[in-house]
């Protein structure tokens, strides 16, 4: 049973791995407790901040939900994404892959902001950008290595 929130439609996969991972953290979901907010920016999916209440009264527990976007796998295998993104994950590079379901994923969700302009010309913010890069540059990353982002953008459907 799908749950609707805020305008946004929970869909029921979505919500059993929620209380699911809830449940693991020691946390119960209710679903009239739920806050849920979309987030703008994103290409090819819809992307939700979720949160709920925890135990403690002072605590919210806040995961990123991404909802892929429909027609996109002309450009993106999903598989591969998934296999990629779990690398990434594992190795401390972006969020954790908390959880998947079958329209999405749950991701860890990380309080930041965008870089200005102004704070990308900070040397110490620019050497840490590159020495994250170098990071992620040498992960060995499993999967194919050719890119196919220039068929895909060719494609003409049969």
């Amino acid at each position: 049973m799908a749950v609707k929130i805020n305008g946004f439609v929970v869909p029921e996969n979505l919500m059993k791995l929620l209380s699911s991972m809830a449940s693991n953290w020691g946390d119960v979901i209710n679903k009239n407790m739920l806050k849920v907010v979309h987030l703008s920016g994103a290409m090819t999916n819809e992307v939700y901040r979720i949160s709920w209440p925890t135990k403690r009264d002072d605590d919210n527990r806040t995961v990123l939900v991404r909802i892929y976007g429909e027609g996109v796998e002309i450009f993106f295998n999903r598989d591969e994404e998934i296999r990629t993104f779990e690398c990434i994950s594992k190795h401390g590079q972006g969020p954790r892959l908390l959880g998947r379901f079958p329209e999405g994923r749950v991701e860890e969700f990380i309080h930041a902001k965008t870089l200005s302009a102004h704070d990308l010309r900070d040397p110490e913010t620019s050497a840490l950008i590159a020495a994250k890069l170098r990071e992620f540059h040498n992960l060995d990353i499993p999967g194919p290595k050719n890119v196919v982002l220039w068929d895909r953008m060719r494609y003409k459907p049969t």
